[in-house]
């Protein structure tokens, strides 16, 4: 059963959202779709919601967009053909309110990689910036302006930057979180 281990951490997280919200209210729907198209080597995070098979509880987490189109690919036989590629994308955009219900293996795909605790953190190291120091702060991955974040856990400080209206994504060498001004690929 690896399943309930991995619904229980998705729940602690959920927890800290509260009531799970509007998807549309964290993370715009541009914002969502680019991220759901970016096809780049530098994957984009988006905010899903998970539904628990076992007592219907929906929980939050953000993964890479690549990583939910791999679920979805795995949850409904999709190939990687062209045709198959756009099948994914579709089903990840047309999903209601973003809210996904997987089996293993996948669930493997988009596997909560933070704590509440590291969550928690998160926030309240960004908590003393503005959306649009946080933009300058993380528009590159080097320099004297950008924010030290070595001791956070980089997918808690994504979903940060979702819930504050920014559009994250993993820079494809150094992994380091960063950001995109007007949904750019």
């Amino acid at each position: 059963m690896r399943l309930i281990p991995v619904l229980l951490l998705a729940g602690v997280v959920q927890s800290a959202w509260g009531d799970a919200p509007s998807t549309t209210s964290v993370q715009s729907s541009e914002s969502y779709e680019a991220a759901i198209r970016n096809i780049s080597s530098s994957p984009s995070y988006v905010l899903i919601f998970v539904g628990d098979e076992v007592g219907g509880q929906t929980h939050s987490i953000c993964t890479t967009a690549n990583f939910l189109l791999g679920a979805i690919h795995r949850e409904y036989g999709i190939g990687y053909e062209r045709t198959d590629l756009s099948k994914a994308v579709d089903i990840a955009i047309k999903t209601p309110d973003r809210t996904f219900r997987f089996h293993q293996p996948a669930l493997n795909n988009i596997r909560l990689k933070y704590s509440l605790n590291d969550l928690e953190k998160a926030r309240a190291f960004l908590a003393a910036f503005s959306t649009s120091e946080l933009t300058e702060k993380f528009s590159s991955l080097y320099g004297e302006k950008r924010l030290p974040t070595n001791e956070y856990s980089r997918d808690a400080i994504a979903c940060v930057l979702i819930e504050r209206g920014l559009s994250p994504k993993m820079a494809d060498i150094s992994g380091q979180v960063y950001v995109v001004d007007k949904y750019a690929e």
